[in-house]
């Protein structure tokens, strides 16, 4: 199987949706087919109720949760041959000799030590500087722990590069022993890898921007962009591949571009990307929605075996109904399920959405809902922190907001009794909600 630093990590954004999910595992299909290197798809959150309901329908597992993409010691260790507790020197001797690096020494897996050169040879000097060969053959049949330097720096397989490297500098050593989190030997890293560890590549797909991004992307080496969204892009230090058009989807772009390839996806991924345009456009009620996202859904419908439009129109349906509603998530959970994180002149603003079939639902869980959007607020250090509420049957929004007064009485809708914001019309976080949003950050910036 292919390390980290072997494959390229095609990853969408934080809290994934469908499309995020569906586009990332779309897209590593269709890298694969090229040639070009070895690609695999990660997630960087769990998969929401719409997204379960997809891959179970086609029968498909999710992508691996990549929770960051910083550096950490144990993509440096390398598994160097150890010695047990117990056997000799000489062993020991014939080990170092043949592989020219230090020697774990373990007991049951469990570390005792580290066994250099140099802590070998300093338990020959008295013997070698005699002429009793008696003496030399004595020493070299102690057991290798009685050479070990108990005080050596032992690092661990999950803490950061970063948060190590300094400690690893100001150390003697040149190798450091590397264990799990339930303390078993995983290999040696050496001090120069530390200084200068390979960077994790990865593709983004369905967003660019680093708020939205896994954590630790400034470590990492970003190689491509595939995304639908507004232009908020990360930094590069070279010139990549860089897509980003107003389509509904970026399931849509993936799928565009496999065409072009004159290259369809199986079954199942077809059907995967189907809902992955399905869920970001309603079914094709989002302003979002495009020509070319209708003639891509058709497509992928005849891949998927549906039965033409109507079969499209009901997996989208019973894909809506899956995701839509509070249910008994706590009203932290329905927040974070799908929320994205904005800056506009220095305010940060997190926007989060949530789908429901009525907004009668909103009411018992209005108290639990702006207590949670408070405390997202406080601990982010939000401006505006907001959850649009969408009624998927009716193209309707209900907006329930915390944060700064100035930035909420700016907001272009109407106050209800309940204090949440009226949103008629409004469906799409991205083309309708955003724009507003940002220009009454602007008004008290």
């Amino acid at each position: 199987m292919a390390s980290n630093s072997d494959t390229i990590l095609v990853i969408g954004h934080r809290n994934p949706d469908m499309d995020a999910i569906a586009s990332a595992m779309g897209y590593t299909y269709l890298l694969n087919t090229t040639g070009t290197g070895a690609y695999t798809a990660g997630r960087t959150g769990e998969v929401n109720a719409q997204t379960r309901f997809a891959l179970e329908k086609f029968g498909m597992q999710p992508p691996p949760l990549v929770a960051d993409v910083w550096a950490h010691v144990g993509d440096l260790a390398e598994a160097v041959p150890s010695l047990r507790k117990g056997q000799t020197l000489l062993e020991a001797c014939q080990l170092i000799a043949r592989t020219r690096r230090p020697a774990p020494i373990l007991d049951n897996a469990s570390p005792v030590g580290l066994l250099t050169g140099a802590s070998l040879f300093s338990k020959f000097v008295e013997a070698l500087s005699s002429d009793s060969l008696l003496k030399l053959a004595t020493e070299l049949s102690r057991p290798v722990e009685s050479a070990v330097d108990p005080a050596g720096t032992v690092l661990l397989a999950g803490e950061r590069v970063r948060d190590v490297v300094g400690q690893a500098l100001r150390s003697d050593q040149d190798e450091f022993l590397v264990l799990d989190e339930n303390g078993k030997y995983v290999g040696l890293c050496r001090k120069s890898a530390l200084l200068a560890p390979v960077r994790r590549k990865l593709v983004m797909v369905d967003h660019n921007e680093l708020t939205q991004a896994v954590s630790g992307l400034e470590e990492a080496e970003l190689v491509e962009v595939l995304d639908h969204h507004r232009l908020g892009n990360v930094p590069t230090s070279v010139p990549i591949r860089f897509h980003v058009d107003p389509v509904g989807s970026c399931s849509t772009l993936v799928t565009e571009r496999a065409l072009d390839m004159s290259k369809s996806f199986p079954a199942s991924l077809a059907g995967i990307l189907l809902c992955g345009i399905l869920s970001d456009t309603l079914v094709f009620r989002s302003p979002t929605t495009t020509p070319r996202d209708r003639a891509v859904a058709t497509q992928l419908g005849q891949m998927a075996g549906l039965d033409g439009e109507a079969g499209i129109e009901e997996l989208g349906q019973a894909l809506l109904a899956a995701g839509a509603g509070l249910g008994m998530r706590t009203g932290s959970e329905i927040i974070n399920t799908d929320l994205k994180y904005y800056d506009q002149g220095g305010i940060k603003a997190g926007i989060a959405q949530v789908e429901v079939a009525s907004f009668g639902e909103i009411s018992p869980r209005l108290d639990d809902l702006k207590s949670a959007l408070g405390s997202l607020a406080a601990s982010q250090k939000l401006g505006l922190a907001l959850l649009m509420v969408t009624d998927v049957v009716r193209g309707n929004s209900r907006l329930v907001v915390e944060g700064q007064p100035r930035i909420i009485s700016a907001l272009p809708y109407a106050r209800l009794d309940d204090e949440t914001l009226d949103a008629p019309g409004v469906v799409s976080r991205k083309k309708q909600l955003l724009p507003a949003v940002l220009a009454a950050i602007s008004e008290v910036v």
